[in-house]
């Protein structure tokens, strides 16, 4: 039986593992939102990402998520990273508003 690779694309949040990472980078298996199109990440074999913590602190890059997963995306710690690698799940779409916030904050730290 062929196996069925999942194809993650923007908007996704999954669960995968961070690690290895040094100093304030977030770590550990965790939540995260794809930020990267499918195309790309199944062309490359990477995703680009940002990491949802459950410790809302109120910095300007976060953005709140209340649905199956509840706590903050982390804007400012974009990641690249080997999904085939980080054993990724996927857990559900984020709606277009927090994606919409989230786009707006990236496009303010990349202009």
């Amino acid at each position: 039986m062929q196996r069925v690779e999942k194809k993650f694309g923007r908007g996704d949040i999954i669960w995968l593992d961070f690690t290895p990472t040094k100093g304030h980078e977030q770590s550990g298996r965790r939540p995260a939102v794809v930020i990267s199109p499918e195309e790309y990440n199944q062309k490359s074999g990477l995703l680009i990402a940002c990491p949802i913590t459950s410790k809302i602190k109120g910095y300007p890059f976060e953005v709140r998520i209340d649905s199956k997963i509840k706590g903050a995306i982390l804007v400012d710690q974009i990641r690249s990273l080997d999904w085939r690698e980080r054993n990724t799940k996927y857990t559900e779409a984020a709606p277009a508003a927090t994606m919409a916030k989230v786009k707006r904050l990236i496009n303010l730290l990349l202009p």
